[in-house]
Protein backbone atom coordinates (compact mmCIF):
# COMPACT_ATOMS: atom_id res chain seq x y z
CA UNK A 1 0.00 0.00 0.00
CA UNK A 2 1.18 3.59 -0.89
CA UNK A 3 2.26 6.05 1.41
CA UNK A 4 -0.13 8.73 1.16
CA UNK A 5 0.60 12.30 -0.02
CA UNK A 6 1.33 14.97 1.56
CA UNK A 7 0.02 18.02 0.90
CA UNK A 8 0.58 21.61 2.36
CA UNK A 9 -1.77 24.19 2.30
CA UNK A 10 -2.25 28.24 3.05
CA UNK A 11 -4.45 28.18 6.36
CA UNK A 12 -6.18 30.98 4.59
CA UNK A 13 -7.79 29.27 1.46
CA UNK A 14 -11.49 28.74 1.96
CA UNK A 15 -12.71 25.09 2.55
CA UNK A 16 -9.55 24.16 2.89
CA UNK A 17 -9.58 21.81 5.74
CA UNK A 18 -12.95 20.25 4.29
CA UNK A 19 -10.91 19.17 1.37
CA UNK A 20 -7.90 18.48 1.01
CA UNK A 21 -7.56 15.83 3.85
CA UNK A 22 -9.75 13.70 1.32
CA UNK A 23 -6.35 13.52 -0.80
CA UNK A 24 -3.26 12.54 2.04
CA UNK A 25 -2.15 13.98 5.04
CA UNK A 26 -3.09 17.51 4.80
CA UNK A 27 -1.04 20.58 7.19
CA UNK A 28 -2.30 24.26 7.32
CA UNK A 29 0.77 26.53 7.09
CA UNK A 30 1.04 30.56 6.80
CA UNK A 31 1.77 30.94 2.87
CA UNK A 32 3.66 34.10 3.46
CA UNK A 33 6.25 32.37 6.07
CA UNK A 34 6.72 29.31 3.64
CA UNK A 35 10.40 27.88 3.30
CA UNK A 36 11.99 25.53 1.49
CA UNK A 37 12.70 23.26 4.88
CA UNK A 38 8.57 23.32 5.28
CA UNK A 39 9.06 21.57 1.60
CA UNK A 40 11.02 19.00 2.16
CA UNK A 41 7.96 16.57 3.25
CA UNK A 42 5.45 17.75 0.67
CA UNK A 43 4.37 16.55 -2.69
CA UNK A 44 1.52 19.07 -3.18
CA UNK A 45 1.05 22.36 -2.78
CA UNK A 46 -1.89 24.71 -2.37
CA UNK A 47 -1.31 28.87 -1.63
CA UNK A 48 -2.62 32.24 -1.91
CA UNK A 49 -0.68 34.96 -3.42
CA UNK A 50 1.43 36.23 -0.24
CA UNK A 51 3.86 32.84 -1.43
CA UNK A 52 6.18 33.64 -4.43
CA UNK A 53 6.21 30.36 -6.49
CA UNK A 54 9.77 29.72 -8.21
CA UNK A 55 12.76 28.12 -8.37
CA UNK A 56 14.39 29.37 -4.95
CA UNK A 57 11.51 28.04 -3.38
CA UNK A 58 10.86 24.80 -5.26
CA UNK A 59 13.95 23.65 -6.59
CA UNK A 60 14.66 20.66 -5.45
CA UNK A 61 11.86 19.79 -3.52
CA UNK A 62 9.40 16.48 -3.65
CA UNK A 63 6.93 18.97 -5.18
CA UNK A 64 5.56 17.92 -7.86
CA UNK A 65 1.51 20.41 -8.42
CA UNK A 66 0.78 23.19 -6.95
CA UNK A 67 -2.10 25.05 -7.08
CA UNK A 68 -2.45 28.96 -6.42
CA UNK A 69 -6.38 29.54 -5.25
CA UNK A 70 -6.58 33.39 -6.23
CA UNK A 71 -6.98 35.34 -9.41
CA UNK A 72 -3.70 36.80 -9.55
CA UNK A 73 -0.57 35.33 -11.28
CA UNK A 74 2.13 37.73 -10.70
CA UNK A 75 3.65 35.81 -7.75
CA UNK A 76 3.86 32.79 -10.06
CA UNK A 77 7.60 32.25 -12.35
CA UNK A 78 5.47 29.71 -14.57
CA UNK A 79 8.55 28.78 -16.74
CA UNK A 80 10.87 27.90 -13.78
CA UNK A 81 7.54 25.62 -12.43
CA UNK A 82 7.30 23.97 -16.17
CA UNK A 83 10.86 23.75 -16.22
CA UNK A 84 10.66 21.63 -13.32
CA UNK A 85 8.07 19.84 -14.08
CA UNK A 86 5.70 21.06 -11.52
CA UNK A 87 2.25 21.07 -12.52
CA UNK A 88 0.60 24.66 -11.65
CA UNK A 89 -3.44 25.07 -11.07
CA UNK A 90 -4.27 28.56 -10.62
CA UNK A 91 -8.37 30.31 -10.21
CA UNK A 92 -9.05 32.91 -12.99
CA UNK A 93 -12.41 34.92 -12.42
CA UNK A 94 -12.98 33.08 -8.86
CA UNK A 95 -13.28 36.00 -6.72
CA UNK A 96 -14.82 38.42 -9.93
CA UNK A 97 -18.32 38.78 -8.35
CA UNK A 98 -17.18 39.28 -5.19
CA UNK A 99 -14.82 42.08 -6.37
CA UNK A 100 -17.54 43.61 -8.14
CA UNK A 101 -19.97 43.61 -5.28
CA UNK A 102 -17.01 45.21 -3.65
CA UNK A 103 -17.14 48.35 -6.30
CA UNK A 104 -20.49 48.54 -5.72
CA UNK A 105 -19.96 49.06 -2.27
CA UNK A 106 -17.38 52.21 -2.95
CA UNK A 107 -19.27 54.04 -5.10
CA UNK A 108 -22.71 54.26 -3.26
CA UNK A 109 -20.25 54.67 0.14
CA UNK A 110 -18.50 57.35 -2.28
CA UNK A 111 -21.79 59.05 -3.86
CA UNK A 112 -23.55 59.18 -0.17
CA UNK A 113 -20.45 61.08 1.39
CA UNK A 114 -20.47 63.54 -1.61
CA UNK A 115 -24.14 63.95 -2.09
CA UNK A 116 -24.45 62.52 -5.61
CA UNK A 117 -26.27 59.65 -7.58
CA UNK A 118 -24.10 58.21 -9.85
CA UNK A 119 -27.10 57.46 -12.21
CA UNK A 120 -25.79 59.30 -16.01
CA UNK A 121 -22.24 59.37 -14.19
CA UNK A 122 -19.59 57.70 -16.65
CA UNK A 123 -17.52 54.97 -14.75
CA UNK A 124 -14.14 54.19 -16.56
CA UNK A 125 -13.49 50.71 -16.47
CA UNK A 126 -9.61 50.11 -17.02
CA UNK A 127 -9.21 45.91 -17.50
CA UNK A 128 -12.47 44.17 -18.83
CA UNK A 129 -11.81 40.97 -18.51
CA UNK A 130 -13.62 38.39 -15.36
CA UNK A 131 -13.88 41.20 -12.43
CA UNK A 132 -14.50 44.22 -14.90
CA UNK A 133 -16.76 42.64 -16.92
CA UNK A 134 -19.38 41.81 -13.92
CA UNK A 135 -18.72 45.72 -12.59
CA UNK A 136 -19.55 46.82 -16.23
CA UNK A 137 -23.24 44.87 -16.19
CA UNK A 138 -23.50 46.32 -12.48
CA UNK A 139 -22.63 49.84 -13.08
CA UNK A 140 -24.90 49.98 -16.40
CA UNK A 141 -27.90 47.52 -14.75
CA UNK A 142 -28.04 48.31 -11.25
CA UNK A 143 -26.69 52.00 -11.09
CA UNK A 144 -27.57 53.61 -14.03
CA UNK A 145 -24.34 54.48 -15.14
CA UNK A 146 -22.88 55.10 -18.35
CA UNK A 147 -19.50 52.89 -19.19
CA UNK A 148 -16.52 53.73 -21.04
CA UNK A 149 -14.23 50.84 -21.11
CA UNK A 150 -10.19 50.32 -21.89
CA UNK A 151 -8.56 47.15 -22.40
CA UNK A 152 -5.72 46.98 -25.35
CA UNK A 153 -4.88 43.21 -25.28
CA UNK A 154 -8.72 42.53 -26.03
CA UNK A 155 -9.16 45.11 -28.27
CA UNK A 156 -6.10 44.36 -30.07
CA UNK A 157 -6.79 40.23 -29.74
CA UNK A 158 -10.12 41.52 -32.43
CA UNK A 159 -12.64 40.58 -29.81
CA UNK A 160 -16.56 42.12 -31.09
CA UNK A 161 -17.27 43.09 -27.97
CA UNK A 162 -14.51 45.41 -27.43
CA UNK A 163 -14.78 47.55 -30.82
CA UNK A 164 -15.61 50.40 -28.57
CA UNK A 165 -13.06 50.41 -26.54
CA UNK A 166 -10.81 53.20 -25.77
CA UNK A 167 -7.43 53.68 -24.81
CA UNK A 168 -6.62 55.01 -21.28
CA UNK A 169 -5.85 58.74 -22.79
CA UNK A 170 -9.19 58.90 -24.22
CA UNK A 171 -10.66 57.46 -21.22
CA UNK A 172 -9.48 59.30 -18.41
CA UNK A 173 -10.83 62.78 -18.94
CA UNK A 174 -14.70 61.32 -20.18
CA UNK A 175 -14.81 59.45 -16.92
CA UNK A 176 -16.47 60.78 -13.33
CA UNK A 177 -14.81 57.60 -11.65
CA UNK A 178 -12.27 55.40 -12.81
CA UNK A 179 -11.79 51.58 -11.52
CA UNK A 180 -8.83 49.58 -12.25
CA UNK A 181 -9.06 45.51 -12.64
CA UNK A 182 -5.85 44.66 -14.53
CA UNK A 183 -2.93 42.21 -13.79
CA UNK A 184 0.26 43.43 -13.13
CA UNK A 185 2.18 43.13 -16.28
CA UNK A 186 5.97 44.13 -15.02
CA UNK A 187 6.89 45.06 -19.21
CA UNK A 188 5.95 44.35 -22.63
CA UNK A 189 3.33 46.28 -24.37
CA UNK A 190 0.72 45.75 -22.28
CA UNK A 191 2.59 47.02 -19.30
CA UNK A 192 0.11 47.32 -16.33
CA UNK A 193 3.32 48.29 -13.22
CA UNK A 194 3.07 52.49 -12.93
CA UNK A 195 -0.08 52.72 -15.47
CA UNK A 196 -1.56 55.26 -12.99
CA UNK A 197 1.74 57.52 -12.61
CA UNK A 198 3.90 60.31 -14.38
CA UNK A 199 1.82 62.26 -16.79
CA UNK A 200 -0.98 60.18 -17.29
CA UNK A 201 -2.41 61.35 -14.08
CA UNK A 202 -3.07 64.81 -15.65
CA UNK A 203 -5.61 63.91 -17.80
CA UNK A 204 -7.74 62.94 -15.04
CA UNK A 205 -11.20 64.52 -15.45
CA UNK A 206 -11.32 67.73 -12.38
CA UNK A 207 -13.35 65.85 -9.48
CA UNK A 208 -12.77 62.56 -10.47
CA UNK A 209 -13.04 59.16 -8.24
CA UNK A 210 -10.48 56.50 -8.32
CA UNK A 211 -10.75 52.91 -7.41
CA UNK A 212 -7.96 50.51 -7.25
CA UNK A 213 -9.32 46.99 -6.53
CA UNK A 214 -6.72 45.44 -9.12
CA UNK A 215 -2.44 45.44 -7.69
CA UNK A 216 -1.03 47.87 -5.95
CA UNK A 217 2.33 48.65 -8.47
CA UNK A 218 -0.35 49.62 -10.81
CA UNK A 219 -0.75 53.65 -9.00
CA UNK A 220 2.03 55.20 -7.98
CA UNK A 221 0.61 56.09 -4.21
CA UNK A 222 2.79 59.09 -3.39
CA UNK A 223 1.34 60.79 -6.80
CA UNK A 224 -2.55 59.17 -5.84
CA UNK A 225 -2.20 61.22 -2.28
CA UNK A 226 -0.55 64.05 -3.70
CA UNK A 227 -3.32 64.22 -6.53
CA UNK A 228 -6.22 64.05 -3.71
CA UNK A 229 -4.85 66.89 -1.62
CA UNK A 230 -4.74 69.02 -4.18
CA UNK A 231 -8.18 68.35 -4.99
CA UNK A 232 -7.76 66.79 -8.47
CA UNK A 233 -9.53 63.66 -7.43
CA UNK A 234 -12.34 64.26 -5.56
CA UNK A 235 -11.73 60.79 -3.71
CA UNK A 236 -10.53 57.26 -3.88
CA UNK A 237 -10.77 53.93 -2.68
CA UNK A 238 -8.06 51.77 -2.53
CA UNK A 239 -7.84 47.99 -1.85
CA UNK A 240 -4.56 47.37 -3.21
CA UNK A 241 -1.39 49.00 -2.11
CA UNK A 242 2.48 49.85 -3.26
CA UNK A 243 4.83 47.61 -1.26
CA UNK A 244 1.88 45.25 0.51
CA UNK A 245 1.61 44.16 2.96
CA UNK A 246 2.86 47.59 3.48
CA UNK A 247 1.30 50.95 2.56
CA UNK A 248 1.47 54.36 2.55
CA UNK A 249 0.00 55.92 5.20
CA UNK A 250 -0.68 58.92 3.80
CA UNK A 251 -2.97 57.26 1.04
CA UNK A 252 -4.76 55.47 3.71
CA UNK A 253 -5.46 58.70 5.47
CA UNK A 254 -6.54 60.68 2.75
CA UNK A 255 -8.51 58.07 0.89
CA UNK A 256 -12.01 57.81 1.51
CA UNK A 257 -12.44 53.97 1.91
CA UNK A 258 -8.98 52.12 2.47
CA UNK A 259 -9.11 48.24 3.38
CA UNK A 260 -6.65 45.87 3.54
CA UNK A 261 -7.20 44.15 -0.39
CA UNK A 262 -10.04 42.54 0.96
CA UNK A 263 -12.44 42.83 -2.13
CA UNK A 264 -12.21 39.79 -3.24
CA UNK A 265 -12.95 37.84 0.45
CA UNK A 266 -16.38 37.25 0.12
CA UNK A 267 -16.90 33.74 1.15
CA UNK A 268 -17.66 32.50 -2.03
CA UNK A 269 -14.71 34.46 -4.13
CA UNK A 270 -11.93 32.17 -1.83
CA UNK A 271 -14.06 29.11 -1.48
CA UNK A 272 -14.30 28.89 -5.47
CA UNK A 273 -10.62 29.55 -5.55
CA UNK A 274 -9.56 26.64 -2.89
CA UNK A 275 -12.90 24.68 -5.31
CA UNK A 276 -10.73 24.99 -8.76
CA UNK A 277 -7.01 24.12 -7.55
CA UNK A 278 -8.35 20.97 -4.99
CA UNK A 279 -10.63 19.88 -8.39
CA UNK A 280 -7.48 20.40 -10.84
CA UNK A 281 -5.44 18.22 -7.86
CA UNK A 282 -8.02 15.68 -8.81
CA UNK A 283 -7.64 15.63 -12.81
CA UNK A 284 -3.94 15.66 -12.10
CA UNK A 285 -4.11 12.55 -9.65
CA UNK A 286 -6.84 10.90 -11.31
CA UNK A 287 -8.77 11.18 -7.93
CA UNK A 288 -12.55 11.50 -6.98
CA UNK A 289 -13.69 14.76 -5.33
CA UNK A 290 -15.99 13.70 -3.69
CA UNK A 291 -19.19 16.21 -3.39
CA UNK A 292 -18.71 19.90 -2.65
CA UNK A 293 -19.00 20.94 0.94
CA UNK A 294 -21.95 23.13 2.06
CA UNK A 295 -21.28 27.19 2.39
CA UNK A 296 -22.26 28.76 6.01
CA UNK A 297 -25.30 31.35 5.28
CA UNK A 298 -24.64 35.08 5.22
CA UNK A 299 -24.35 37.42 8.47
CA UNK A 300 -27.47 39.25 7.04
CA UNK A 301 -29.65 36.44 5.23
CA UNK A 302 -32.60 38.49 4.97
CA UNK A 303 -33.65 42.19 5.10
CA UNK A 304 -36.99 44.01 5.17
CA UNK A 305 -36.44 47.51 3.08
CA UNK A 306 -39.09 50.00 3.18
CA UNK A 307 -38.25 51.88 0.00
CA UNK A 308 -40.58 54.40 0.43
CA UNK A 309 -39.73 58.20 0.33
CA UNK A 310 -36.10 56.91 -0.38
CA UNK A 311 -34.45 57.39 -3.87
CA UNK A 312 -32.80 54.39 -5.88
CA UNK A 313 -29.29 55.23 -5.13
CA UNK A 314 -30.62 55.74 -1.12
CA UNK A 315 -32.39 52.01 -1.06
CA UNK A 316 -29.35 50.59 -2.73
CA UNK A 317 -27.16 51.67 -0.53
CA UNK A 318 -29.15 50.49 2.42
CA UNK A 319 -29.39 46.89 0.81
CA UNK A 320 -25.40 46.66 -0.26
CA UNK A 321 -24.21 47.64 2.97
CA UNK A 322 -25.65 45.24 5.09
CA UNK A 323 -24.48 42.75 2.62
CA UNK A 324 -20.94 44.82 2.10
CA UNK A 325 -19.90 46.96 4.86
CA UNK A 326 -16.80 48.27 2.62
CA UNK A 327 -16.69 51.58 5.54
CA UNK A 328 -16.60 49.57 7.93
CA UNK A 329 -13.60 47.24 6.72
CA UNK A 330 -12.28 50.79 6.29
CA UNK A 331 -12.56 51.53 10.06
CA UNK A 332 -10.69 48.31 10.76
CA UNK A 333 -7.84 49.29 8.52
CA UNK A 334 -7.17 52.76 10.20
CA UNK A 335 -7.86 51.18 13.45
CA UNK A 336 -5.05 48.69 13.08
CA UNK A 337 -2.10 51.48 11.95
CA UNK A 338 1.08 51.38 13.30
CA UNK A 339 4.37 54.05 12.96
CA UNK A 340 6.20 50.92 12.97
CA UNK A 341 6.25 49.48 9.42
CA UNK A 342 6.85 45.55 10.65
CA UNK A 343 4.26 46.13 13.07
CA UNK A 344 2.13 47.74 10.21
CA UNK A 345 2.50 44.85 7.91
CA UNK A 346 2.05 42.21 9.97
CA UNK A 347 -1.32 44.41 11.15
CA UNK A 348 -2.42 44.25 7.69
CA UNK A 349 -1.82 40.26 6.88
CA UNK A 350 -3.87 39.44 10.30
CA UNK A 351 -7.08 42.02 9.00
CA UNK A 352 -6.78 39.93 5.74
CA UNK A 353 -6.63 36.21 7.72
CA UNK A 354 -9.04 37.25 10.16
CA UNK A 355 -11.79 38.92 7.31
CA UNK A 356 -15.35 39.17 8.67
CA UNK A 357 -17.69 36.87 7.54
CA UNK A 358 -19.19 38.13 3.90
CA UNK A 359 -21.37 36.56 1.36
CA UNK A 360 -21.87 37.64 -2.17
CA UNK A 361 -25.34 39.73 -2.57
CA UNK A 362 -27.52 36.53 -3.61
CA UNK A 363 -26.99 35.19 -0.30
CA UNK A 364 -29.02 38.04 1.45
CA UNK A 365 -32.77 37.71 0.48
CA UNK A 366 -35.16 41.01 0.53
CA UNK A 367 -38.57 41.62 1.20
CA UNK A 368 -39.19 45.39 -0.32
CA UNK A 369 -42.01 47.54 0.45
CA UNK A 370 -43.27 50.54 -1.52
CA UNK A 371 -40.11 49.69 -4.14
CA UNK A 372 -40.89 50.30 -8.07
CA UNK A 373 -40.41 47.95 -10.37
CA UNK A 374 -37.70 50.06 -11.83
CA UNK A 375 -35.81 49.37 -7.93
CA UNK A 376 -36.87 45.85 -8.17
CA UNK A 377 -34.82 45.56 -11.17
CA UNK A 378 -31.68 46.85 -9.89
CA UNK A 379 -31.70 45.20 -7.31
CA UNK A 380 -32.43 41.54 -9.21
CA UNK A 381 -29.38 43.02 -11.39
CA UNK A 382 -27.01 43.01 -8.61
CA UNK A 383 -28.29 39.09 -7.99
CA UNK A 384 -29.84 40.16 -4.78
CA UNK A 385 -33.21 37.35 -4.67
CA UNK A 386 -36.51 40.24 -4.17
CA UNK A 387 -39.78 39.57 -3.01
CA UNK A 388 -42.70 42.72 -3.13
CA UNK A 389 -44.44 42.91 0.36
CA UNK A 390 -47.81 43.97 0.27
CA UNK A 391 -48.00 47.65 0.71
Amino acid sequence: MSAPLRILYDRNLALGPRLFPRLGRARAIDGRALTRADLADCDLLFVRSTCRLGAPLLEGTPVRFVGSGVAGTDHIDFPALRALGIQVATAPGCNAESVADYVVAALLAIGERQGRDWAGATLGIVGVGHVGSVVKRFAEEALGMKTLCCDPPRKDDGDFRARGFVPLEALLPEADAVTLHVPLNEDGPYRTRGLIAGPVARRFKPGAVLLNFARGPVCDDALVATMLEAGLLSDAAFDCWEGEPDYLPELARLAALATPHVAGHAFEGRANGTLAVYQAACDFLGADPGPTPRFPPAPTRALSLDCAGLSDAQALRAAVRAACDIEGDTARFRAAYSDRPDERRARFDALRRDYPHRRLFPATRLRLRHASPTLAAKFRALGFPVTNARR
